[in-house]
């Protein structure tokens, strides 16, 4: 396939998947923690998505990943899986799903910090302001309901969504190379069978202390997109994404998700959106355009550093 072609469809894909993620902010909270608890979720997701990764592969041809590699991917499988669903699912529970969306979407501002200090891609003062700006937004969303206090279960629910943004941005940079080198659904496969192994122990009290059967088919219906939709069809798609785009270009697909978080939680009655969120969503996006603005005239010089393989 042409290159161009290539390029088109990952942003394709790109878009997919972050309509399916802010989808899954109100869907995922609808079943929390009524229906299943956040940990027991988690494992429920990684162990679904690890064995639907693995039956994929068995259609594809065989392709052998050598053991620094693995090692690699088991590193990556810490801050894209285990850190980020832990956290998310965490977060989104004790936060709203306009709160998170909009937290996540400072996920261009980390990216590209990160690219920049593993790429050793300089910063400039106006890529600096724009972080300022971004977080700044962030920080005026945390602080809506006054001065923080750390009994708030909604201030530590947006902590938890900041520290899970701060691990998909480093995962997104460092998961690359292997995307490069690899199929995504080999990358995925092992990615999700090391998070498995590690969320599997952290969810096991919640999950054997629940009652399955009380579960109505809506909610379960409702796990299933968080499983099919936003774990394994959401990964693919980034996946297939980072392997033609950097992953600040892949990052900035993030400023969809607080538009269709916000709009569906609304309809579903979960939330309503006010001044003090739209402040701090046009923050978000005021210091990411900056970021990403000025990321494109050094575009060049990150591709080749993120295609080095080893």
């Amino acid at each position: 396939m042409h290159k161009s072609h290539l390029r088109t469809w990952a942003h394709l894909s790109l878009l997919a998947a972050n309509i399916i993620y802010g989808l899954n902010y109100s869907i995922a909270k609808a079943v929390m923690p009524d229906h299943i608890k956040p940990f027991a979720l988690v494992s429920v997701r990684s162990i679904s998505a690890a064995v639907l990764f693995w039956i994929t592969s068995l259609f594809l041809p065989k392709e052998p990943v050598n053991r620094k590699d693995l090692l690699f991917l088991f590193g990556c499988s810490f801050f894209g899986v285990v850190i980020n669903q832990t956290l998310f699912l965490v977060g989104l529970n004790m936060t709203t799903p306009v709160n998170s969306s909009i937290i996540l979407s400072t996920n261009p501002i980390f990216a590209f910090v990160f690219a920049a200090l593993i790429l050793k891609e300089r910063i400039t003062f106006l890529k600096g302001t724009g972080l300022a700006i971004g977080l700044s937004g962030v920080i005026l969303l945390i602080l809506q309901n006054g001065v923080p206090d750390l009994a708030s279960s909604t201030f530590l629910g947006d902590i938890f969504s900041m520290v899970n943004t701060i691990s998909w941005a480093f995962y997104t940079v460092i998961i690359k190379r292997m995307l490069e080198k690899y199929h995504p659904v080999t990358v995925m496969k092992w990615t999700f069978l090391f998070g498995m192994l590690t969320n599997i122990p952290a969810g096991y009290h919640q999950w054997s202390t629940m009652d399955w059967s009380s579960i109505p088919l809506i909610a379960w219906l409702q796990i299933g997109f968080v499983i099919v939709g936003s774990t394994y069809l959401g990964y693919l798609l980034i996946s297939f994404g980072l392997r033609q785009l950097s992953p600040t270009i892949v990052s900035t697909y993030t400023y969809t998700q607080p538009i269709i978080a916000a709009y569906l939680a609304t309809l579903m009655g979960q939330d309503h959106i006010d001044l003090v969120m739209v402040v701090s969503a046009l923050l978000i996006f005021a210091g990411v355009f900056v970021v990403s603005f000025q990321k494109k005239d050094n575009s060049e010089t990150v591709t080749p550093m993120l295609n080095t393989k080893r």
